[in-house]
């Protein structure tokens, strides 16, 4: 009877093909514990006046993802804008939001082309900055009716700041406060005056060769190479910690704590995690957003006078939307109450560099305007 023999150089690799199985099995245990672990500690209870619910709306076309949550609905509603353009939030919010759900109901709102709003292509052929107001205002309405309250308090994060700007002029009636969180300005002259920044920063520590790098990338191409020529600028700026400041080293920026939290997010499953990571490309709809926004500059009055609270939650080592931009143009800003609030330790993202300023500030100072008149004030830390 002739008995089986596997080769050498086949035995081994079944060893290796074992090994490899038996690694992925482990890793996908530990994520999932990990994700049922952060499941676990979202201890809001919904039993006792809270609310946890995420559901989909139809907006201009396009089925957009929504997420509710807070811990009691007498609070007041808080928008939160993410940046990008598609940089949904979702896998974050779950530890970054949660403290706001104390004292906020928090709408997160994943926008067109982004995160469970992945656009098909027709609607996202008619993606702009007009229609992104849109979909804001069609949310805004959609929650403010739904929980009875007849205004919001609208945060914007980067480019979701940028948004909020165009959300409050067209419908100020439905914005308790405004707060520009890293705010974005223009377009080409925000990269710009980072792309400026840096290099006054490279000649300052004798880095010559980002220096020659930058500024070579003086002459802004089409539209249609925009994309390549931001990113070109913007992969300098974690070397001079203009994007996450405090972090030892700011250049590795992809092994922060940030990073572990999209992985073990309750919010995220392992099926969507493996899909962003496959499918790291910006969706046609951002695609779309970005050329039309490459020629977007703010304008006198419509950014510059509002009729609502404005505040913005500025990082003073921020470089992605550069601090002496922001300032100069908050100084011209006319409102019946503004307030620059400086984060020292931050660049430009200072919910997660400084967690406890943001919370102390949104409710010391944003909280309450949502809960009684305004009278005319201003105030630059």
């Amino acid at each position: 009877m002739k008995k089986w023999q596997i080769s050498a150089p086949l035995g081994l690799i079944l060893v290796a093909l074992i090994f490899v199985l038996g690694t992925l099995c482990s890793v996908y245990q530990l994520v999932s514990a990990g994700k049922e672990i952060n499941r676990n500690a979202l201890w809001l209870n919904t039993n006792n006046g809270g609310i946890d619910e995420s559901f989909y709306l139809q907006i201009n076309g396009v089925r957009q993802y929504i997420r509710v949550r807070g811990r009691d609905l007498s609070n007041p509603l808080l928008l939160d804008l993410h940046g990008g353009p598609g940089g949904a939030f979702t896998p974050l919010s779950h530890r970054l939001l949660l403290p706001l759900t104390e004292y906020f109901t928090v709408v997160e709102w994943d926008q067109r082309g982004a995160g469970r709003s992945i656009a098909d292509n027709q609607a996202a052929s008619v993606t702009d900055y007009a229609t992104m107001v849109e979909d804001a205002v069609a949310v805004m309405e959609h929650v403010t009716q739904r929980f009875g309250q007849s205004k919001l308090v609208l945060v914007g994060h980067s480019w979701g700041s940028m948004l909020g700007l165009g959300v409050v002029a067209k419908r100020p009636d439905l914005v308790s406060a405004y707060v520009g969180v890293g705010q974005a300005l223009g377009w080409q002259s925000g990269f710009e005056g980072s792309r400026r920044q840096m290099m006054v920063l490279a000649e300052e520590q004798g880095d010559i060769d980002t220096f020659n790098a930058l500024e070579a990338l003086s002459q802004w191409p089409d539209a249609d190479q925009g994309m390549a020529h931001i990113q070109a600028i913007q992969q300098y700026v974690p070397r001079f910690a203009g994007s996450i400041y405090a972090l030892r080293d700011p250049t590795d920026d992809f092994r922060t704590h940030l990073t572990l939290d999209a992985v073990l997010s309750p919010d995220t499953s392992i099926g969507e995690l493996l899909s962003f990571i496959t499918n790291s490309e910006p969706s046609l709809a951002t695609r779309q957003l970005i050329r039309d926004l490459y020629h977007y500059e703010i304008e006198y009055p419509q950014h510059y006078v509002f009729s609502v609270p404005m505040f913005i939650f500025q990082g003073e080592h921020d470089l992605q939307t550069p601090t002496h931009l922001v300032k100069n143009w908050f100084e011209q800003v006319e409102s019946p109450h503004k307030e620059y609030v400086a984060f020292q330790h931050s660049a430009h993202f200072v919910i997660n560099e400084e967690p406890g300023k943001y919370l102390y500030s949104l409710l010391s100072k944003v909280r309450p305007m949502a809960l009684q008149p305004v009278t005319a004030s201003q105030s630059m830390d």
